[in-house]
């Protein structure tokens, strides 16, 4: 507030508040009680239609400040339970809603400012967009985005619409395809916001901006009703361009969205339709055909995958992964055993977290290796302008080494990430124990090992917890937590609270071979190879896999994640459940011809560096193969072959009482293999196939490949009930 400005009139509603100064500046607080964020639903939109119908009456008013109420929240977006639970028909009234209340945000005849801090997402940015000018602080937790096409639907409320304007056609697209987020510094160099101030000043500096803006016009691109004579229609860097050039644009565009996802998901292409049929248009005409889109997509099985996949990750910030009343422990100090590369990146990502991390190994070149692996992942930050190089060097010196057990005895969790053999992590835990405080939790980060025999000999193996990360780290989202035999809750709760703590997903497993998502990972992987020992070529399965929605296919995968290490996890499975996952001698006769995959630079496929080239056809004289002519399969029938053994294996999992849930487990296989979102899982695509019809192919397999297809009792039950892994009969 101004010196000499005092408050006129003040209004006090549900939601808003609304205070009116003496010189004619008017602040609107959002503020949604009840709610840890602000978002909208169809009450709160009728409460600001009617204070936006006000303030356009009021002749007093001469700037506008919208604001939120909450710490670290601008606004989240619009009711997601709503949207899941809408048709397309029931869709449509809600998006021409929304874009009616925000039009006459943007009618307002005075200037209009927003002043962002936290979280300012989806209908929180499309609110900002209606806007003349938009604030934000520096705050780490402000994130500006339209995330939509995350949940296969897409920004209607003016997202598409406004934000070409603002940002330009290519940049627009980026955001509005990839559901990416902008912080504060980033949205700036954007345009998408006018100035970006430290939090804690940033109502005063948007209160003097807002009062700066009195008697001037309104920005062209939020003028009244769209009109050409208001609205300007293409944002100035994309006005140099001709219809060739945004043609191009659009093909480009079309051309990756399919290339990354196979046509699979709705939302991008129809965010792509809506946007290029809408340029050049004016403001009303764009939002139509923007309403016509969004209520499209709503109710699609892709959508309701989507959103479902969405609830369970909500669900997950709820959890505590060891039941209702444990509390975790507070973690200020982390150890980590072995760095190399796998070690390095745990490493990394706790640093980036904030947290002091002591590293030990038993050679100097493999601490070097450690810090390395840290520092590359710092780098491409920097290089991409995601971090500075001040930040680069403080997060650095969070982290330290040695030889020695030194620095140990102030760690609350070590996580070990040593060599995958049984007595060597005993040992490890052994000399741990030695060293560690009473309270200090041991977390192996074992991708086979049962965690019960790794803490049999220990003295205190209730402080003993599986901490299953997935290779790269820093990419893959999940964390599995394995819980021992004698694992204490507390110690359960407070790895699930680190895992989340530090950006990843955690679902908790039962300690049993293999786990949960490389247990049901195995027979996938090795389908994938017997296809190529009965002459389907490795670049015909790997695309008809990735046709099918995986990130890579199978023999990929093999090659990244190191055709040894997936020997060795193959004989420890197939030592447990020897009918379902034989151990076929390929993978043996590979490791001794040396082909361990990307690391060696030879595996399956060819390497340039980092770069997959393509086949290596070499690999099939390995083999004892021939190089393979045409397939014999098509690649629906591929991918069939891989993923059917996946659903058994599931089924068998949740039999086993492995993971809690059918929505546990494909929030797991999502975020540890990158099974496709859009099929919502792989007991929800199992379902959406009927397991009367799995359960009849996988028996069709069996009489033609082998007993390993042969469908397990629960999956037999359920279908015979006609019942669903997820409920519904």
């Amino acid at each position: 507030m101004s010196e000499t400005a005092t408050v006129k009139t003040h209004r006090t509603g549900t939601a808003f508040e609304l205070a009116v100064e003496s010189d004619g500046l008017a602040t609107l607080t959002f503020d949604l009680p009840g709610e840890k964020v602000n978002k909208y639903t169809a009450a709160v939109l009728d409460e600001l239609e009617a204070l936006l119908d006000e303030l356009s009456r009021r002749l007093d008013v001469r700037a506008l400040l919208f604001v939120s109420g909450k710490p670290d929240i601008f606004v989240a977006g619009a009711d997601i339970d709503a949207i899941a639970k809408a048709t397309a028909e029931e869709a449509r009234p809600g998006v021409l809603r929304g874009q009616a209340v925000f039009q006459k945000l943007a009618d307002l005849r005075f200037p209009t400012v927003a002043a962002i801090d936290g979280a300012c997402l989806g209908g929180g940015l499309e609110t900002a967009l209606a806007m003349d000018w938009r604030l934000a602080t520096d705050s780490k937790k402000t994130q500006l985005g339209l995330p939509e096409v995350k949940l296969g639907i897409l920004p209607g409320w003016g997202g598409t619409s406004r934000l070409p304007r603002i940002l330009g056609l290519t940049a627009a697209l980026e955001l509005l395809l990839q559901g990416k987020t902008l912080d504060g510094k980033r949205a700036r160099r954007a345009h998408l916001v006018d100035e970006v101030v430290p939090k804690a000043i940033l109502l005063d500096v948007a209160r003097g901006f807002a009062r700066s803006k009195f008697g001037t016009k309104k920005r062209s691109n939020t003028g009244p009703g769209g009109g050409p004579e208001r609205v300007k229609p293409l944002a100035p860097q994309d006005r140099i361009l001709d219809g060739i050039g945004h043609a191009i644009v659009f093909s480009q565009a079309r051309s990756t969205v399919l290339k990354e996802t196979h046509g699979n998901y709705p939302a991008p292409l129809e965010i792509l339709r809506v946007v290029e049929d809408g340029f050049g248009k004016t403001l009303a005409e764009s939002l139509a055909l923007e309403a016509e889109g969004a209520s499209r997509l709503v109710g699609t099985p892709v959508m309701r995958n989507l959103v479902n996949l969405f609830f369970r990750m909500e669900e997950v910030k709820k959890e505590t992964g060891a039941g209702k009343g444990v509390t975790p422990r507070e973690v200020a100090r982390v150890g980590v055993l072995g760095a190399g590369v796998m070690g390095g990146g745990i490493a990394q990502l706790a640093a980036d977290r904030g947290y002091p991390v002591r590293m030990k190994d038993i050679k100097t070149e493999q601490l070097a290796l450690g810090y390395a692996a840290a520092a590359k992942i710092w780098q491409e930050k920097v290089r991409r302008r995601r971090l500075s190089k001040t930040e680069f060097a403080g997060k650095m010196s969070l982290l330290s080494g040695g030889l020695d057990w030194t620095g140990f005895t102030t760690c609350d969790v070590t996580v070990e990430a040593v060599l995958e053999k049984l007595a060597v992590k005993q040992a490890v835990l052994a000399d741990w124990e030695k060293v560690s405080r009473e309270d200090a939790i041991f977390a192996s980060n074992t991708s086979t090992l049962p965690i019960t025999q790794i803490a049999s000999k220990a003295r205190h193996p209730e402080r003993v917890v599986g901490m299953h990360f997935f290779n790269p780290v820093h990419k893959m989202p999940l964390v599995e937590v394995i819980v021992g035999e004698k694992t204490a809750p507390k110690v359960t709760a407070t790895i699930f609270d680190l895992a989340k703590k530090w950006g990843k997903t955690p679902v908790v497993v039962k300690d049993a071979p293999g786990f949960l998502v490389n247990r049901i990972l195995a027979p996938y992987l090795g389908e994938a190879v017997r296809l190529l020992l009965e002459g389907v070529p490795m670049e015909a399965v790997d695309h008809a896999l990735r046709a099918f929605g995986m990130p890579v296919g199978p023999i990929e995968l093999l090659d990244d994640v190191g055709i040894d290490v997936a020997a060795k996890g193959a004989e420890v499975l197939s030592a447990a459940f020897p009918d379902r996952m034989p151990v076929d001698p390929a993978f043996g006769k590979l490791v001794e011809s040396g082909r361990l995959g990307r690391k060696s630079k030879k595996g399956f496929y060819l390497y340039d560096g980092d770069k997959r080239t393509g086949p290596d056809a070499t690999a099939y004289a390995d083999l004892g193969l021939a190089v393979p002519g045409r397939s014999p399969l098509g690649a629906d029938a591929i991918a069939s072959r891989c993923v059917l053994p996946m659903v058994n294996e599931a089924a068998f999992c949740l039999a086993d009482g492995i993971v809690e849930s059918p929505a546990k487990l494909d929030l797991a296989m999502i975020f540890g293999t990158g099974f496709p979102p859009f099929r919502g899982g792989l007991t929800r695509h199992a379902d959406a196939l009927g397991l009367a019809e799995v359960v009849d192919s996988l028996k069709q397999l069996a009489d033609t490949k082998g007993p390993r297809f042969a469908p397990s009792k629960n999956l037999l039950g359920l279908a015979k009930a006609g019942k669903t892994f997820n409920g519904q009969e």
